[in-house]
């Protein structure tokens, strides 16, 4: 676990029961990890602490099967969009991804940081970490699942590992976008809600404030999470009415995260007040409760994270 910026700390277990604290210094593009990177070279500790602690979040208070389809996301989510993207020349073996996924299958929680601070010190660059290691290992999960080799509970922890991961490198991937200084939010409901007006009601509201709004309504999970995947929004306001909701919001936030990676997203409607800490279990950066001072609201959030 990391426990200061810029470092990862181990306990490692030394001759006659006696434990020693190693401190590794985290190096990603020659700059020191930061909770605010400069440059996309950069790892954001506060984002992998953050996705660490929302996925302990989703293993011990969600319902299996919603656990299920979170893992699922994470997988899938990150082998599909490695294939699109550019593949770099000093790509891992397959030796080195085996290495890999077995260092996030194990009983070790540092096992996966381990492996990722060797490759840094060899000098594989973190763009490559993202579009060939964690690519890779995604699709060798995916596979070792899909055969009955590993086991629920192993994908579960292997893809939260993976996931702390890339949000650690979210500004990695953020790096690829051409942005043109138009910066535009996405409104979208939550898949299978049936309860448009609010939504309908405060896009309108935004859009006579002056924000450039998208809307996403009555959409899948798959179509809203594909219109992200070209445009870049500053905000993304999630909408949802009830409990039952819930599972459905988790899955669509964790997919938007890897989307989307440097996105303030934001839930709203009626299951802010149906479900306890509902951002901390579905990974959002914050709730809006009121539609009367949402567009206040969220603009605060965006020039404070600007």
């Amino acid at each position: 676990m990391l426990q200061r910026l810029g470092e990862i700390r181990f306990c490692v277990a030394c001759p006659g029961g006696m434990r020693r604290q190693m401190v590794f210094p985290m190096q990603f593009g020659g700059r020191q990890m930061t909770h605010e990177p400069a440059d996309g070279s950069s790892f954001d500790e506060l984002a992998y602490q953050a996705a660490d602690i929302h996925f302990r979040h989703v293993s011990r208070h969600l319902p299996e099967d919603t656990v299920k389809d979170v893992a699922r996301e994470v997988v899938r989510r990150l082998a599909f969009r490695v294939r699109r993207a550019e593949r770099p020349d000093n790509g891992p073996s397959a030796q080195d991804i085996e290495r890999f996924c077995a260092a996030l299958l194990s009983r070790d929680e540092a096992a996966g940081n381990r492996f990722i601070i060797a490759i840094r010190r060899e000098g594989v660059p973190a763009e490559t970490i993202y579009l060939a290691y964690v690519a890779a290992a995604a699709r060798r999960l995916g596979k070792l699942w899909e055969r009955d080799r590993i086991s629920f509970m192993d994908v579960t922890l292997a893809s939260g590992r993976l996931y702390r991961i890339i949000r650690g490198l979210r500004h990695v991937i953020d790096s690829g976008w051409d942005d043109d200084g138009q910066k535009s939010t996405l409104f979208a409901l939550v898949p299978q809600e049936t309860h448009t007006l609010g939504i309908e009601i405060a896009t309108d509201m935004f859009r006579r404030e002056g924000w450039d709004v998208d809307l996403s309504v009555g959409e899948t999970h798959e179509a809203i999470v594909t219109r992200t995947e070209d445009t870049r929004y500053q905000a993304i306001v999630v909408v949802a009415q009830g409990e039952e909701m819930l599972a459905n919001l988790v899955r669509l936030v964790l997919a938007l995260r890897i989307t989307q990676p440097m996105a303030l997203i934001v839930v709203a409607g009626n299951i802010v007040g149906q479900v306890a800490h509902v951002d901390k279990l579905v990974g959002a950066d914050s709730v809006i409760d009121r539609i009367e001072n949402a567009a206040t609201v969220l603009r605060d959030m965006v020039d404070a994270t600007s």
